[in-house]
């Protein structure tokens, strides 16, 4: 592939922090790990951060945290990674989805009120590749009807919504640090609150359920969500890198928004009220979706489908959902792909993505 779709940026000052953390003598949690929660945690504009070995895992111990159980409901986007949702299901939970709006690909704030019921414990909405999702309504609804807010930031590291940090809103937010996110520390997450009790009981949940105080006694279940501190030792180097890398990402769309002019395709947008970090280049078809991915496979440029469409998801079967319920995110999911919005993609690279996409409306004529 001339341009793949990931490309994290891994150079010798990443190499020296794990080898520095390996000569150490300590490399599973530790230190490294509370430095790494310290900083992200400001960065993010909340009080603490609890570090995790996966995105799942931090939303998973958030909703075990916030107390979520078998039976409540979690309302949700329907269009994302699986990885949004599955924590829901692990609790006998259920999602329910709320379709997308038709601009951003975000939950549509307005639809949300008409889902809650009796049943409903949490508003889970996703900062979709790094735009913010208009949050100011969520919160509403969520203090009018005692409901807990839990952003899914895994795409937004150091997005804005009105000016604010995403991860900064929500009771809990939930970052991811794997290979391709904003930052990464190869495998990795974060659960970020401030609320004092509400990020003990995260902790706890991520070490077995053990006491701090007093070994191998567990007062609750838990699970074994750890971050080592040679991850961590690449997050505290990647984040000092990530304001540049969001400057390169969001120069890299304002390139390929002048260069490419073929009416077919649909790019990224920004809203007033948001600061988009632009996690991946996501593109929507009007007609020949399978056609333009393949010229672009053919020139030697990888594409990802526009990650799932949960409710027709075999997992997700049971739940009955209705099939055409969400028709905008339907839609947008059998029409949308993205490409590599890397920060190292060079000025060629650009030009080269720029001009296979304006060439590929010919393939379907």
């Amino acid at each position: 592939m001339k341009i793949p779709i990931a490309k994290p940026d891994i150079g010798d000052d990443e190499i020296k922090a794990v080898m520095e953390t390996m000569k150490s003598g300590w490399v599973t949690q530790g230190q490294k790990v509370e430095e790494f929660e310290k900083s992200f945690a400001e960065y993010c504009g909340v009080k603490h951060g609890v570090a995790t070995n996966s995105g799942t895992a931090a939303l998973h111990i958030a909703l075990v945290a916030l107390g979520i159980k078998s039976r409540d409901e979690v309302i949700t986007t329907p269009l994302s990674c699986v990885a949004t949702t599955n924590p829901i299901v692990y609790l006998n939970a259920k999602p329910v989805f709320v379709d997308v709006d038709s601009t951003t690909l975000n939950m549509n704030s307005a639809m949300v009120e008409k889902k809650i019921t009796q049943k409903t414990k949490a508003i889970l909405p996703v900062h979709l590749f790094g735009h913010p999702v208009d949050l100011e309504p969520l919160i509403e609804i969520a203090e009018k009807r005692d409901l807990y807010v839990i952003e899914d930031a895994a795409h937004a590291h150091g997005a804005r919504y009105k000016g604010k940090r995403v991860g900064s809103f929500g009771h809990v937010s939930c970052f991811s640090f794997y290979a391709d996110k904003g930052i990464t520390t190869v495998e990795g997450g974060m659960a970020l609150t401030s609320d004092a009790e509400l990020a003990e009981k995260m902790r706890l949940l991520r070490c077995f359920g053990m006491s701090q105080d007093r070994k191998f006694y567990h007062s609750v279940l838990g699970y074994n969500y750890k971050m080592s501190d040679i991850h961590a030792a690449i997050g505290v180097v990647q984040l000092k890198k990530l304001d540049s890398y969001i400057q390169r990402r969001r120069k890299n769309i304002e390139h390929l928004k002048a260069q490419i002019k073929n009416p077919n395709l649909k790019l990224p947008n920004e809203q007033d009220y948001a600061f988009n970090v632009y996690y991946a280049c996501h593109i929507l078809t009007r007609k020949g979706k399978d056609k333009v991915v393949e010229h672009l496979r053919k020139s030697g440029i990888e594409t990802r489908p526009l990650l799932s469409f949960i409710p027709e998801q075999p997992p997700y079967q049971k739940y009955g959902y209705v099939r055409n319920e969400c028709e905008i995110a339907r839609d947008a999911h059998r029409k949308g792909f993205y490409v590599s919005n890397s920060p190292l993609l060079s000025r060629n690279e650009l030009d080269y993505l720029a001009s296979t996409l304006n060439k590929s409306l010919s393939e379907i004529e």
